[in-house]
């Protein structure tokens, strides 16, 4: 029978795996389309991602909670949802829950080697 230790890393390793897949899915699909609505506005996109990803978490939760589309000096997110399709809020919302259950099951882990 499998321990809590094995469940909790197996558990770990997954959601990391789903975690690069959806943040690799949400850039390359969402944040591509919404770049270019933006563009079209004469919006640019923020200048300090460069495709690797690092804007995937602002442009989720900027589709999901109204608070993330206050301008800040690193983003701006008030046209985000403005030009969200549904395929980018269920990409958005994947990207969310394995970042969640990545985190949970990170410090579980952790937890559980410790103790």
């Amino acid at each position: 029978m499998p321990s809590i230790d094995k469940f909790a890393l197996a558990s770990m390793f997954i959601f990391m795996a789903l975690a690069f897949i959806f943040v690799v899915l949400l850039a390359r699909i969402s944040i591509k389309h919404i770049n270019k609505k933006m563009l079209k506005d004469n919006i640019t996109p923020p200048l300090w991602d460069k495709g690797v990803g690092a804007s995937a978490p602002f442009y989720a939760m900027a589709i999901f909670f109204k608070r993330s589309r206050l301008p800040t000096p690193l983003f701006d997110g008030r046209f985000i949802a403005k030009h969200a399709r549904p395929v980018d809020k269920v990409l958005a919302f994947l990207h969310l829950f394995t970042m969640a259950g990545l985190t949970i099951s990170v410090f579980t882990a952790m937890y559980l080697d410790t103790v």
